[in-house]
C-alpha cells in the first residue's frame, strides 16, 4: 500500500477509535471513499448507543447535545452579520492571528505570492525563525471544530484536489476558531502523525510559547 494511503487509513482508524466518528463523518473529514472505509473499519463498529446518539444529534428531538464550543465571540457576530465567506473569512483569521503575534513581539513576513505552502515567515522575540501556516477552524458535525492539514492544489483557476502538507511546508500551524476567538497552535511534530486534520483542544489554545521551544 502506498505511504499516502497508509497514512489515510491510519487517520481514518484513529477518527473511529479515538473520536468515534461515523462512516459519513470520516468520509467528510478525510475524503476517503466509502468502499475503503468499509474495508478499513470493518472490525471497528460503532455501538448501537453511539449510532443512536448520532441520529439524535442530527436533529431528532431528545438527542444528546453536542460538545459545548463556548460563548460566541463579538467578532463572529460581526462576521456572521456581514455574511462574509471564503477568502474574506480567511483574511479575518489571518489578521486575528497576526495581531496576536505582533502583540507578543513577533516580526511577521508574508509570502510574496498567493498559493505558497507557507503563509508567513516569523521571527520570535528571541530571534528564532519559523514557517507558519494559518487556517480557519471548521465546525464539525459533532464535537469540536477541526483544522485541516491539507491544501488545495490548483489547476489553473480551480482547485483540482487537496494535498497533505509535508515536512518542511511549515514549522507551526495555527488554527483560528472564529466562533470563540481562540487561536490554536501546533508544531509540525504535534501533527506529523495525523493524516488530514487536527481537532482543537485546550492544550493547544494560545500556545505561543511553543515558538520559543522549537
Amino acid at each position: 500500500m502506498p505511504a499516502a494511503k497508509t497514512e489515510l487509513r491510519d487517520e481514518c482508524v484513529r477518527l473511529r477509535t479515538e473520536e468515534r466518528l461515523s462512516l459519513r463523518e470520516i468520509c467528510d473529514r478525510t475524503g476517503a471513499s466509502k468502499g475503503s472505509l468499509s474495508y478499513w473499519l470493518r472490525g471497528l463498529p460503532l455501538t448501537d448507543e453511539e449510532k443512536m446518539a448520532k441520529v439524535f444529534a442530527r436533529g431528532h428531538r431528545g438527542g444528546i447535545p453536542k460538545k459545548e464550543r463556548g460563548e460566541e465571540s463579538d467578532i463572529h457576530r460581526v462576521v456572521r452579520a456581514s455574511n462574509l465567506i471564503g477568502g474574506k473569512v480567511a483574511r479575518v483569521s489571518e489578521t486575528a492571528v497576526m495581531l496576536r503575534m505582533l502583540a507578543r513581539g513577533f516580526n511577521v513576513f508574508g509570502s510574496m505570492f498567493d498559493g505558497e505552502r507557507t503563509d508567513w515567515i516569523v521571527e520570535t522575540p528571541s530571534g528564532k525563525i519559523a514557517k507558519v501556516q494559518v487556517k480557519t477552524a471548521i465546525k464539525g458535525q459533532n464535537g469540536m471544530p477541526f483544522v485541516p492539514l491539507t491544501r488545495g492544489v490548483n489547476n489553473g483557476c480551480r482547485v483540482q484536489h487537496r494535498s497533505r502538507y509535508v515536512k518542511g511546508d511549515f514549522d507551526f500551524i495555527v488554527g483560528y476558531d472564529l466562533f470563540t476567538d481562540i487561536a490554536y497552535v501546533w508544531s509540525w511534530n504535534d501533527v506529523a502523525h495525523l493524516s488530514s486534520s487536527v481537532t482543537v483542544c485546550d492544550g493547544a489554545a494560545e500556545r505561543w510559547d511553543k515558538f520559543e521551544k522549537c
